[in-house]
């Protein structure tokens, strides 16, 4: 595990929590997990948050033929927006509603900050590039194609998933937006590649179920997607609402991991397997102490989940997020959140230290002969 205590380590002073960071209008909130983790990586980079302004460029159109976009998918640009609602931080959970609209066309003669771009379109693979595809005969397995660009495991030796490929298509993509002189699409892809590599370490992204529940439910295939939907999606809510309840530790972690990161002579896409398979050695404990200690209440809380549903699971879990929060959070199960802060603080902070060897990379392979 990656621990906390580097006393060689000087993490970067925060003034803010994203959330209520000045520098970010409130249109583009709320945030959610991924972006607070992108925030919080990017905060420890002092070279990529003294990077000038880069111009809102058109995307390039080197896109990979081999890797489809969703059909509903629409590249909004931030950069252009207008605030028209506000939504309640603690209870808000789709992705796509935000405070306020965004323009499908690039604005021109705007710039942004390369940090702003890493962060504010991080959520993006969530949407709908990765939804709504056909891309192998297994993916039902992963609820659809959102998941199998998503998560990345194996059951009774058979690979599912292609998370590590998805991060390496988003890291190519990225160099090569940069080599082409599209620093705006650089960082944006580069903020996609972030999503993917941050999915590499969550435990239920790398490890889908343990085998003797596997066994014990291998013929009510209803109840397993069922139980597997609702203990990972829990998860996420948990972690997310920490986030948004400013919960101080995940800060750290993420921020101290990625100051390690930034200080390692080590190649993030070699480090990857290794990363993927500490993440997955996390995920039973977790997975049985949710069912432990929310028990039927929390399973009853994704009672509409159905592997029969025309929404694939990500959407359908998105449903049940409310009900789902109330039971984590009820006073009774706060004493319960103990474990799960400590055992999230060590994912973070791996996480973190797998962005900042990202990061540490496109800083400096991309940016200092030019500077200089």
């Amino acid at each position: 595990m990656i621990g906390l205590a580097r006393p060689d380590i000087q993490m970067t002073n925060l003034n803010y929590y994203l959330h209520d960071d000045p520098r970010l209008p409130l249109a583009w909130a709320p945030w959610f997990s991924h972006e607070y983790i992108t925030y919080f990586s990017v905060q420890a980079s002092d070279q990529i948050m003294s990077l000038p302004p880069v111009p809102v460029k058109p995307k390039p159109d080197f896109e990979n033929n081999n890797w489809p976009v969703g059909p509903k998918h629409v590249d909004l640009y931030k950069e252009i927006s207008s605030e028209n609602r506000k939504l309640p931080l603690l209870s808000s959970y789709s992705y796509a509603e935000r405070n306020g609209k965004y323009s499908a066309v690039p604005p021109e003669n705007t710039t942004i900050e390369p940090w702003k771009i890493l962060v504010i379109y991080t959520t993006e693979p969530d949407l709908n590039p990765d939804c709504d595809l056909y891309l192998h005969p297994y993916q039902k397995i992963t609820g659809g194609s959102h998941g199998w660009r998503h998560m990345q495991f194996r059951v009774l030796g058979k690979k599912f998933g292609i998370a590590t490929e998805s991060f390496h298509i988003h890291w190519s993509l990225a160099h090569k937006a940069f080599q082409n002189n599209n620093d705006y699409w650089g960082w944006r892809y580069l903020s996609r590649c972030t999503h993917y590599l941050a999915d590499l370490g969550n435990p239920f992204h790398v490890y889908a179920v343990p085998p003797w529940f596997l066994i014990r439910n291998l013929f009510s295939s209803n109840k397993l997607f069922q139980v597997l939907s609702a203990v990972h999606q829990s998860y996420e809510i948990y972690a997310e609402r920490r986030f948004r309840e400013r919960f101080l530790p995940f800060q750290e972690a993420l921020m101290q991991g990625a100051s390690v990161g930034l200080n390692e002579d080590r190649d993030v896409k070699n480090e990857i397997n290794a990363y993927r398979h500490r993440a997955a050695t996390r995920m039973k404990s977790i997975f049985y102490y949710f069912l432990d200690e929310f028990g039927q209440e929390l399973i009853d809380a994704f009672g509409q989940m159905s592997q029969n549903s025309h929404l694939d699971a990500a959407a359908q879990t998105n449903l049940c997020s409310k009900d789902a929060s109330d039971v984590i959070f009820k006073d009774r199960h706060l004493s319960s959140l103990v474990y799960l802060d400590h055992v999230t603080v060590d994912i973070l902070s791996d996480v973190g230290r797998m962005l900042g060897l990202l990061l540490k990379t496109f800083s400096s392979r991309e940016f200092s002969a030019r500077k200089n």
